[in-house]
């Protein structure tokens, strides 16, 4: 049975305004170092700090919507279900609110909070979080630098088992902390069919003799997934075939 597996990073929540971490002027690293908000070695230290940037991302994604991407892409696992598989980098729930059934979240999510104590783990939605009169100690739900992520051996053992009967799409990665692209390319030993949709001009294999991927596709999500692309048109021909 074909399949088309999308992994999705920072660039296709960012072009429905949610800001990345990384790049551009309203990157959240900006104002933080990531060693005071998202390392695991300084959280007790920072306790307060920790929240108080986590309940304003988390309170700021009451105010974005999933763009024609997420939809695009929820629509296509609609169709096939057991064909189309998602995975992604992002801890908003961007993709759930656009309509995927189905979607693996690589570094946690961003609406839960984990109880240290009993790891019980608290739904919060768009709400903050009183960190100030919750006994107790609370961590958001995401993984910190310094931290095993959980689902990395989730994702490499789906890396590793990828052949010539799967399509994969990489959207809106810089490839700088998951090379998706190099990961499939290397697990399938080159069978997989690797798609990359990012508006850079250069990516990290700019130089190198890895060239992971079949097709750079150098535009945006939302211009990517629009109706009738031939993004669009490729992937579901690779479903149909």
């Amino acid at each position: 049975m074909r399949r088309v597996i999308f992994f999705t990073g920072a660039g296709i929540s960012a072009e429905s305004g949610v800001p990345t971490f990384r790049t551009g002027a309203g990157a959240l690293w900006e104002n933080h170092r990531i060693e005071d908000v998202c390392h695991i070695d300084t959280f007790e230290r920072n306790y307060a700090l920790v929240h108080q940037f986590y309940n304003q991302r988390r309170t700021a994604l009451a105010g974005v919507e999933p763009n024609r991407a997420h939809r695009a892409i929820a629509e296509l696992q609609q169709a096939a279900p057991q064909q189309v598989m998602l995975m992604t980098s992002n801890v908003d729930d961007l993709h759930e609110r656009a309509g995927s059934p189905a979607v693996r979240h690589i570094h946690g999510n961003l609406l839960e909070m984990v109880d240290l104590d009993s790891r019980e783990i608290l739904t919060l939605g768009y709400e903050a979080f009183d960190y100030e009169n919750r006994r107790g100690r609370f961590k958001p739900n995401v993984v910190f630098f310094g931290e095993i992520a959980p689902v990395y051996a989730e994702l490499f053992g789906l890396m590793n088992a990828l052949t010539a009967d799967d399509l994969v799409v990489v959207v809106g990665s810089s490839e700088n902390v998951i090379a998706f692209c190099a990961e499939a390319h290397l697990g399938s030993q080159g069978a997989a069919r690797v798609l990359y949709v990012d508006p850079c001009q250069h990516t990290v294999y700019a130089g190198s003799s890895l060239q992971p991927y079949d097709r750079h596709y150098r535009m945006s999500a939302t211009e990517a997934f629009a109706d009738g692309s031939e993004l669009l048109e490729q992937i579901n021909r690779w479903l149909n075939a």
